[in-house]
């Protein structure tokens, strides 16, 4: 195998103060490297750059989020008459070899691999870079370098998550190159177990060079809430706020980037898949008990938006349909409604053609065989009828008033603490810690408006129960692919038929022509 990287470098208009402003990068002004990185904004937007390229439509904006990965996991009810688009109806019969589809998979390898190379050349340029030349020294410098890494890790840990089987399948066989210098033209594919060594470490080194921020008493004025992680709103009753406030905004908006919480979150990510478990659990659990510093210490990510959504929640009004609170990380895309195809995917209006990703009304029927739709506010309040007979998620809900909708659409959920605690039950699991559970999944309900307890005390009722939940939870978000496949657990096909993907279903085809 042999891959051909090449850099495309673009300079970012840095306009921080709202969320809108600080991922607009300018389009395709092409620099020599020697230019870029001879100012400190010139590595700022090659940073920015980084993220920009991964909310594209072609990775996280739409394909390995809400678009054909939902397709491959079953999570929508295609038929000809409710989707037009033949690509997400040959990703719903695992047809990779299909025109419409092929493609979109070639892209996501060369888009995947082309974030990777921008963010090898910067990793290279920072390095080499005396801490004297950012005007935070040590902090900025590690903070870019940690963010370049975990960028690195994480793009490579999404494709060899798509493009190689996963580790339960015990196969030996070289896939996906890990790609670790700018330029490398001759990368060959190597096993998944060395592979996850390197996202691991890659992730483990990010963690620790972001720690020296994001874990400071000024870092937590950037993390303590949904307002200040997205919105960079500080709360002036945090101890460091007259500190934080001096500082300017490519420092705020930590939701948006690889923070050291969400480097944790990966990695706790990346332990599961490697079925490290204790060490998924430490991490996991970390994410889920951080806290910032007020008057009393505050947990910084919550499931307390979902019990807010079941009091009167208004789509049309709601400036919040991503649940900020219990959102680790999240890209961000400001033409997302154009770029993404919202205005064709979930159009409300009748008198359009049919391109709707329809909810299968299943995914809300418990493993008991229980109908829980009117009940679980991720249907009965985060939903809505497209001309008045087609489900639809409400998280991609197009208000009519552009600036409400720009608050909700240009975010691209990535990690949420509810899949901290999907990992701290597995593992509870593993080890028999059955009360533990049906605590962690007893209380994800009951904020969600299921109020009947859980009761599992053996590893398949455990799977099921975990599967039911997670298949609502991560409606539009790409994650349950993953799932199925690191388990090699049951999916819901129609007509009533139940089982494990198959290997030429859950691994995608690697690109003939693998230049990038």
């Amino acid at each position: 195998m042999r891959i051909y990287a090449r850099l495309v470098i673009v300079l970012s208009a840095f306009f921080f103060a709202s969320c809108e402003g600080w991922l607009d990068l300018k389009p395709e002004t092409q620099a020599t490297e020697d230019q870029v990185f001879s100012t400190v904004d010139g590595y700022r937007s090659v940073l920015n750059g980084l993220y920009k390229s991964m909310a594209s439509a072609s990775l996280y904006g739409r394909e390995l989020t809400f678009g054909m990965l939902d397709c491959m996991s079953q999570q929508y009810d295609l038929r000809e008459e409710t989707m037009k688009d033949q690509k997400y109806l040959d990703a719903g019969k695992f047809d990779y070899r299909s025109n419409y589809l092929n493609s979109s998979i070639n892209e996501i390898w060369a888009k995947g691999f082309n974030v990777i190379a921008n963010a090898n050349n910067l990793i290279q340029n920072l390095e080499k870079c005396s801490s004297d030349f950012f005007g935070k020294g040590d902090v900025e410098k590690n903070m870019m370098l940690g963010e370049a890494y975990a960028c690195r890790a994480m793009m490579h840990f999404d494709l060899v998550r798509l493009f190689a089987p996963a580790p339960v399948s015990k196969d030996n066989g070289a896939y996906v190159p890990y790609v670790e210098t700018y330029p490398d033209i001759m990368a060959d594919g190597i096993g998944v177990s060395e592979f996850m060594d390197k996202v691991i470490r890659d992730l483990e080194h990010a963690r620790d060079l972001t720690i020296g921020l994001d874990t400071s008493a000024i870092g937590q004025c950037f993390m303590e809430s949904p307002k200040s992680r997205f919105q960079n709103t500080l709360n002036t009753s945090m101890p460091a706020y007259n500190k934080a406030k001096d500082y300017d905004s490519f420092f705020m908006g930590r939701g948006y980037r690889l923070s050291y919480y969400a480097i944790t979150a990966l990695l706790a990510r990346a332990y599961l898949y490697t079925e490290r478990y204790d060490d998924a659990l430490t991490a996991a659990q970390s994410v889920i008990d951080a806290t910032a510093v007020q008057y009393n210490p505050t947990q910084m990510f919550s499931d307390g938006s979902w019990m807010n959504m079941m009091y009167g929640l208004d789509l049309e009004k709601s400036t919040d349909l991503k649940l900020l609170t219990n959102l680790v990380f999240a890209l961000y895309n400001e033409k997302a409604y154009d770029e993404f195809g919202l205005s064709r995917f979930f159009s409300k209006e009748a008198g359009l053609d049919n391109y709707y990703f329809v909810m299968k009304k299943s995914l809300f029927t418990n493993p008991a065989g229980t109908d829980e739709s009117q009940q679980d506010s991720r249907y009965s309040h985060l939903r809505y009828m497209a001309k008045q007979q087609y489900a639809l998620s409400g998280k991609y809900y197009c208000s009519n008033d552009v600036n409400t909708r720009k608050q909700n659409v240009t975010i691209v959920p990535m990690i949420r603490s509810s899949e901290m605690q999907y990992i701290v039950a597995e593992c509870s699991a593993r080890k028999n810690d059955f009360a533990q559970v049906q605590n962690v999944l007893g209380m994800m309900k009951y904020w969600r408006g299921l109020y009947a307890s859980v009761s599992v005390d053996n590893w398949g009722d455990f799977e099921k129960e975990l599967i039911s939940d997670a298949r609502r939870e991560w409606i539009g978000e790409g994650q349950l692919f993953f799932l199925y496949k690191r388990l090699n657990a049951d999916v819901d096909f129609d007509g009533n038929v139940k089982r494990p993907l198959t290997k030429a279903e859950s691994v995608l085809p690697i690109p003939d022509d693998q230049s990038l």
